[in-house]
């Protein structure tokens, strides 16, 4: 299922486009002056690769929780303490942790590409990293090139990635119950999708954007299972492609979304726009499509839950002209239960054609 996780990250007071100086008490930032999340928010975080866009950021690290049974599909709630206040200031949906040795190779390839080795002239130029090494730029560049390879320790779709234009102050005795929110580095608070979606609520309606509402759907559409071992590729495989066909499997990131908007953020058929009770269907199976059909946004339609199983089970399909066809099998209070057959919202495209004659002659049972 979900992973949730609150996340505590060193405080920013430049937009986390660079390191700022801001005094730290413990870990990693006392030690260096700064942390590899004090880049969070910059542009050299973000590349694209087959016309997908990706985005990379850092935290510590998060103990025991269960990333890999959770790739691709863990939520991180980044927040930061200081001046006795603790605020959100980004969110991350449908990510991958990368901490693990697993993924070495990854994280300094991506160092690699983005050219991310140039970033230690940003943090040279904060005056308490040039005291915390005595003035010695040697010295500092050890450590420099020893730890570079952590800053790119999560990845996730760039359209899954949203940093605040501000801040946003907490509440937490409103949010958890609690005073105050767990502050150290080293460490995390699993959530579950209550307090995850509380934490979207207190983002003031100025900055609810198109990322806010696509989180706010990823997180209450998402998978109630484990990733299966099958979808966590290889160390030789990209991550970033690791990344999309783990969420279009599951009906979640770039797919979903694009059948979102080709919907109107609401069921094919009957128009139902609760996003806990929509699903994104392939329309051609995921195990008979190839690598293009199954991240084709044509090869998909948005159904009710109660629509997809039966859509999914090859009790309904789709003609031509929108109209649906209705599998013997299931009876004529099996229909009027379901409310069926009805035609869809909107005539198909010509791509969408094409995989429902596929439906209709392979997957549909007459």
């Amino acid at each position: 299922m979900a992973l949730f996780l609150q996340k505590p990250i060193f405080w920013n007071s430049r937009k986390y486009i660079k390191p700022s100086g801001a005094p730290a008490t413990s870990g990693f930032p006392k030690l260096r002056g700064y942390g590899h999340e004090e880049w969070n928010n910059s542009p050299l975080m973000e590349w694209t690769r087959n016309d997908q866009r990706y985005r990379v950021f850092h935290t510590e690290a998060v103990g025991s929780a269960p990333l890999e049974e959770n790739i691709g599909q863990t939520f991180v709630f980044m927040m930061a303490s200081h001046d006795g206040i603790q605020q959100l200031v980004g969110v991350a949906a449908n990510a991958i942790g990368m901490m693990s040795d697993k993924y070495a190779k990854h994280r300094l390839a991506i160092c690699k590409q983005l050219g991310l080795a140039g970033l230690w002239a940003d943090a040279w130029d904060v005056p308490t990293v040039r005291s915390k090494h005595d003035n010695s730029l040697a010295d500092f560049k050890v450590g420099w090139k020893t730890d570079l390879h952590w800053i790119p320790n999560w990845i996730c779709s760039e359209e899954y990635y949203f940093w605040l234009d501000e801040p946003v102050t907490l509440s937490p005795l409103k949010i958890i119950g609690k005073n105050r929110f767990l502050g150290m580095f080293g460490s995390y608070t699993g959530l579950d999708e209550v307090i995850a979606l509380r934490l979207m609520d207190a983002i003031p309606s100025e900055q609810r954007g198109a990322k806010w509402l696509r989180i706010l759907d990823a997180i209450q559409s998402a998978p109630d299972e484990d990733v299966s071992t099958a979808d966590l590729g290889t160390e030789s495989e990209p991550i970033t492609d690791v990344l999309t066909q783990v969420n279009a499997r599951r009906g979640q990131g770039r797919f979903r979304d694009d059948l979102m908007t080709v919907w109107e953020r609401a069921c094919a058929v009957t128009g139902l726009d609760c996003p806990m009770a929509l699903k994104a269907s392939h329309v051609k199976p995921w195990k008979k499509s190839n690598g293009k059909e199954r991240l084709d946004s044509n090869n998909g339609l948005i159904l009710s839950a109660n629509l997809d199983a039966l859509f999914d089970g090859g009790l309904i399909s789709f003609e031509d002209d929108g109209q649906m066809r209705v599998s013997s099998r299931l009876s004529p209070a099996h229909q009027v239960f379901f409310g069926i057959p009805a035609k869809l919202r909107f005539p198909p495209s010509m791509a969408l054609k094409r995989y429902l004659q596929h439906h209709r002659t392979e997957e549909f049972q007459p």
